[in-house]
């Protein structure tokens, strides 16, 4: 697998879209250095690679968006990879965040998106998952911290003496050892999970499952015979009740009435007496004070029109008496304050005019007299207007339906005086019948009312027996069922045991090969960049906890942090090639800053025996200290090409070049 091109857009100091060309050598393999100083984007480019294959928090993408873009209100970021595959197919994959049309983007606005195109065809959005699955398996992210590293994660495994051991998760996912792991772990998980729903069966099982249910019938067939007796002594109840009411109508001729019934109508009749009287009381009140007027008051509407009526009658009398004033002032109005027509009328036509205007007015209108019968003055019509109202609005239009209650009253009284004076009128032996009759009456209403409460109840049994009984009869049918799987179920679980245990003593095997090649080809490189490897006779690494034991010549053991800083580095970047090289994963190399803290010898190893043995694609960003003049020289023959990051830092913007720093400069 190689990275053919980068592209980077709006990250970081990579304002404007950014393409990285990874060269290839005429043998297939790629030493490509690319030269920047501190902050000019080196490790934006590892961050790049990153983003784009696993995607990231919408957080740290925001954080890290060009200043000058975020500030504009494009908080649009890209990146994009182009890998060729182990099979020669051509994967691109293509990763986006964009806030869309906002305004001024959070990070919560951010949409993530991805685009995977293999071979020139873009896969389905639906399949995107499928493809980040793809993307991850194909470049695990667990191991790429071993594939893609910087001088901190040299310092973080040279730091101590127990890093390995912290490590050891990663490390096993690197060495193939963590999938074999997941493979026992999926048996195991399948075991149970078959387990979980397998229940061996037993013949005695089935018997215990019939006996069950032979019992639940004996219940129900009981509750059967409960129900058919209180269905019986309900249906005599009834029919003694029936038998009762007939008796007591051709006695006395009514219709039986229970005690409590009577002591209600008692009640009422008491109640509509006392609601009689109260009535009678407010009827006399009412009598005694507007009686007389309530009597008039039906002539109220006559007088009011009557009233109206001789008011207009007087206003057209005083109309005529004033009709020679009012025809002077009407004519005077036609032509004051200006004449309302065109051409002026003359003296002997105004006088004309007011004649017949004075004639109108004296005449009035005689379908309008009215015959006074009131001859009220104003003052008298308003007090007799407000009498009526005032009697309209009292309370003696109440007395009709006082009446009204008072006539019902008499007739409910009647009724209910009936009713309890007929029981009170019969004979000591009719009444003696007539309390037997009650008694036995009530009696039955009582035990029916019982008996069908306990018919109710029996007949829920019934149902819930009814259920009971059919759900055994299913489990039955699948204890059969699983009676004839059983033995299958039990050879897998015992297959699967089997399959767990071959595993587990796989993965004790393969770790055990694993570490050996891993300690061997540490070793190999060790004693290649090592300034001191005569004196380390071997390294060893635990297969169990991948704890690392160095042991100089005389056979003592050298602790890691008793080393010299450059030593512990050189071991660290060893671990990290034997590593690459016994997981046989075929990934690129890309390494930021790997000579800032080692001396002259050590980066001469380095660049001589580790850079050119790293990997069939090796990308090494550097500064001009780090890979210098010297060492370029000294790798410029192995180089596929050189490239540098060039920072202004006016315009906080990041440009890359073609050829190393002094080769950009000066061509």
């Amino acid at each position: 697998m190689k990275f053919r091109k980068l592209t980077l857009e709006n990250y970081k100091s990579f304002q404007f879209p950014t393409e990285i060309v990874f060269p290839i050598g005429d043998d297939g393999r790629s030493i490509f250095l690319i030269g920047g100083m501190n902050g000019a984007g080196k490790t934006s480019i590892m961050e790049a690679v990153t983003f784009c294959l696993y995607g990231g928090k919408v957080d740290d993408i925001y954080r890290n968006i060009n200043r000058r873009e975020k500030a504009k209100g494009n908080a649009n970021v890209a990146f994009e990879i182009v890998i060729e595959m182990d099979d020669a197919s051509e994967l691109v994959v293509k990763r986006s965040w964009t806030a869309g049309a906002v305004s001024e983007p959070r990070a919560r606005d951010l949409t993530e998106r991805l685009v995977v195109v293999r071979d020139g065809k873009r896969v389905s959005v639906q399949n995107q998952e499928i493809w980040q699955d793809f993307i991850r398996a194909a470049i695990p992210p667990g191991i790429t911290q071993f594939f893609f590293f910087d001088g901190e994660k040299i310092q973080q495994i040279a730091a101590d003496d127990h890093s390995e051991v912290r490590l050891k998760s990663s490390l096993e996912a690197a060495l193939g050892i963590q999938y074999i792991n997941r493979l026992a772990s999926d048996i195991v998980y399948i075991k149970q999970q078959e387990r979980q729903g397998f229940v061996e069966i037993s013949d005695a099982d089935l018997e215990f499952k019939q006996s069950e249910l032979k019992r639940e019938k004996s219940k129900r067939v009981r509750k059967h015979q409960e129900r058919d007796g209180l269905r019986a002594e309900l249906d005599g109840f009834k029919a003694q009740l029936g038998d009762a009411r007939k008796r007591f109508e051709a006695s006395f001729h009514a219709a039986p009435e229970s005690r409590e019934a009577m002591r209600e109508q008692e009640k009422k009749r008491v109640l509509a007496a006392n609601r009689l009287a109260q009535v009678d009381s407010e009827i006399r009140n009412l009598c005694e004070k507007a009686l007389p007027f309530s009597i008039a008051g039906k002539l109220f509407g006559g007088i009011r029109r009557q009233i109206e009526a001789e008011r207009e009658s007087a206003s057209g009398e005083a109309i005529k008496e004033n009709a020679a004033l009012l025809a002077k002032r009407i004519v005077r109005v036609v032509e004051e304050p200006e004449p309302i027509y065109r051409e002026k009328l003359s003296a002997e036509r105004m006088a004309e005019l007011e004649r017949r205007i004075f004639r109108m007015l004296k005449e009035g209108d005689h379908n309008a007299e009215v015959t006074k019968v009131l001859d009220l003055s104003d003052r008298d019509a308003a007090r007799v207007l407000n009498r009526m109202e005032a009697l309209e609005n009292s309370d003696v239009f109440l007395l009709k339906p006082l009446l009204e209650e008072a006539d019902s009253l008499k007739v409910q009284l009647r009724q209910l005086e009936g009713v309890v004076g007929q029981v009170g009128a019969l004979s000591p032996t009719e009444r003696d019948l007539f309390d037997e009759l009650q008694s036995v009456m009530e009696s039955c209403s009582t035990q029916i009312g019982r008996k069908t409460e306990q018919l109710r109840l029996v007949e829920e049994d019934v149902l819930t027996l009814d259920k009971r009984i059919a759900a055994i009869e299913v489990e039955i049918e699948k204890l059969y069922e699983k009676h004839n799987v059983s033995k299958e179920k039990v050879d897998f679980i015992e297959e699967c045991d089997a399959i767990a245990s071959v595993l587990n003593q796989f993965i004790v095997r393969l770790r055990k090969s694993k570490v050996h090649v891993l300690q061997e080809k540490t070793f190999e490189m060790y004693r290649l960049l090592s300034s001191r490897s005569g004196l380390i006779k071997d390294i060893t690494i635990d297969d169990k906890t991948y704890e690392v034991r160095i042991t100089d010549r005389n056979g003592h053991e050298i602790r890691k942090s008793s080393m010299a800083a450059g030593e512990k580095e050189v071991f660290a970047i060893s671990l990290l090639w034997g590593l690459a090289q016994t997981s046989e994963l075929k990934l690129p190399i890309i390494i930021d800053t790997p000579l800032s803290r080692l001396d002259s010898t050590h980066r001469d190893n380095i660049v001589n025996h580790y850079f050119p043995n790293a990997g069939e694609q090796v990308v090494i960003l550097s500064t001009d200290t780090e890979i210098d003049t010297s060492y370029y020289r000294s790798l410029k023959p192995r180089l596929s090409g050189a490239a540098c990051l060039e920072f202004d830092q006016r315009q906080e913007l990041t440009t890359f070049r073609q050829g190393y720093f002094w080769e950009t400069r000066h061509g």
